[in-house]
């Protein structure tokens, strides 16, 4: 694996890199609300106590945006490539971010919110799909888990603009995390016209000569001739002829290909498999909710509460790219899912027994204990799941349908995070530590789907996995070797011919 890495040229690290960007707008918004919530003139400015439902509407509204966001993104995806529905988007977070940071009151921060839902399904489809058909198939796993790391930057980013900001008073305080929302959104903006269009999109649109010059200068080293380059391109032009059913240029065209989605076996199994990956509720509570579970242990000080979240997001992003590195196409994609199961569990388990303790007995020991056990779940959650969240559900569809199913796995996203919005914070404060024991049994119950439904989808080439989902017993079919590892074979055996 680390030899073709090594492959892989500069200029599509650089290209990719720009992309990788995009992923910290999520991040920043996962943590900048449940960090500002740490700053009583922010609670005070709403009239917030953090486990309210004020709270929670302002918190889940934004997954209304996502829904509605996600029923956009397939149309705008595939409307004028992967760029431009991927400036769209950010134009849509920068808009919602402005009108925020200038909000007077609930009414405007919940539609600024709002907009910014709408834009983020956008983003964080057109840019993982960009990733997904622009990355050589045996690391493709590698590259989109480095994508879906970027979110601890944005996380990180974001807590440390509010840890910044503890020296100060008044709404600056606060309204400036707020309008940094942007930044991700903006650097995206103006960098985003240097990029390659998609292979794929390109052959869709009949510009097959672009193309290969495409995946020549960034698989194959300038060679449109290169035995990589001409599998690949013999794949796409297959699929695309099999797929004109679906073409969305025209209004039926965009019916059909959302009526598809549900129309087969094969696509149902995929509707499946994203929705395990979206409705997975993981290290939700940690992510959004870190300042009301520390101060249910009982730590209510703002540097310190501010200092343990960069602590986790560093840690996190250390994890993620870790597991992006070396795990994502080395143990695949099922094993991954499986040991993520595990881990939460356990950990949920532990920071509910410890921080009972440590609330019930006043133990500081058992504080400092439910506080490691949050670095350790969210660390392990970070390097096991965090590659798989933006690669799994973009990997597993025919390019026809791609940019509309994951349009539709970003409503399952908003669905279930406004469901998880509004209950945590409740939760917890209802429960405090006892819901730690219910976040553990609803994620135990993943470990049976993983195992009965996921594909391995590690090494397959994406057309390659519509065969398999064909066929009869696709788990089965998905551990068999993947086609393309015969190029390698081939090109070995050429170059020790030639010796």
């Amino acid at each position: 694996m680390a030899s073709e890495i090594s492959k892989v040229p500069i200029k599509l690290w650089l290209i990719l890199a720009l992309v990788f960007i995009n992923s910290a707008n999520n991040g920043y918004d996962g943590s900048m609300f449940g960090s500002v919530l740490a700053f009583n003139e922010f609670k005070s400015f709403f009239n917030l106590t953090g486990t309210d439902t004020n709270t929670s509407q302002i918190s889940s509204i934004i997954n209304i945006g996502n829904i509605v966001g996600g029923f956009l993104t397939g149309v705008i995806v595939d409307f004028k490539g992967r760029r431009v529905g991927l400036a769209i988007g950010c134009l849509f977070i920068i808009v919602g971010a402005i009108i925020q940071g200038t909000t007077t009151g609930i009414p405007q921060m919940v539609a600024g919110r709002f907009i910014v839902g709408v834009g983020l399904p956008i983003t964080v489809s057109a840019a993982p799909i960009f990733v997904a058909e622009l990355s050589p198939p045996k690391i493709r796993g590698t590259l989109m888990g480095l994508y879906n790391t970027f979110w601890y930057v944005g996380s990180f980013l974001a807590r440390a603009t509010v840890y910044g900001m503890i020296p100060y008073s008044g709404e600056l305080k606060w309204r400036l995390p707020l309008f940094l929302q942007m930044a991700p959104s903006a650097i995206v903006l103006l960098t985003i016209w240097i990029l390659p269009e998609s292979p794929r999109y390109l052959v869709s649109r009949g510009q097959n000569e672009k193309a290969i010059e495409v995946l020549a200068t960034y698989h194959g080293n300038g060679d449109k001739n290169a035995e990589i380059v001409r599998f690949q391109m013999e794949e796409i032009i297959e699929e695309n002829e099999r797929e004109q059913r679906y073409k969305s240029d025209s209004f039926m065209g965009s019916v059909r290909a959302y009526i598809a989605l549900f129309s087969s076996r094969a696509t149902l199994h995929r509707l499946l498999l994203c929705w395990m990956v979206s409705w997975f509720p993981g290290v939700s509570v940690i992510s959004y909710y870190l300042v009301p579970m520390l101060e249910g242990a009982g730590i209510n000080s703002e540097e310190t509460v501010l200092g343990i979240g960069l602590g986790v997001d560093i840690l996190s992003w250390l994890c993620a790219m870790a597991g992006a590195f070396f795990l994502a196409d080395r143990i695949g994609r099922r094993r991954m899912g499986m040991y993520t199961i595990v881990v939460v569990v356990l950990g949920y388990a532990i920071m509910g027994a410890c921080t009972g303790v440590g609330v019930d007995q006043k133990s500081y020991s058992a504080t400092i204990a439910a506080v490691a056990f949050i670095f350790f779940t969210n660390g392990s959650f970070s390097a096991l799941w965090t590659p798989l969240q933006a690669l799994y559900p973009t990997e597993i569809w025919p390019f026809a349908l791609r940019a509309k199913a994951v349009g539709i796995v970003n409503v399952f996203w908003g669905t279930s995070g406004y469901l998880f919005n509004w209950v945590n914070p409740l939760g917890l404060g209802n429960l405090n530590w006892k819901y730690y024991f219910v976040q553990a049994a609803w994620n135990g119950f993943w470990i049976v789907l993983i195992y009965f439904f996921m594909i391995e989808t590690k090494g397959h080439t994406l057309e390659e996995l519509d065969s398999i989902f064909l066929s009869s017993n696709p788990v089965k079919e998905s551990l068999k070797p993947p086609r393309v590892d015969q190029i390698g074979d081939v090109e070995l055996a050429v170059e020790k011919s030639k010796a």
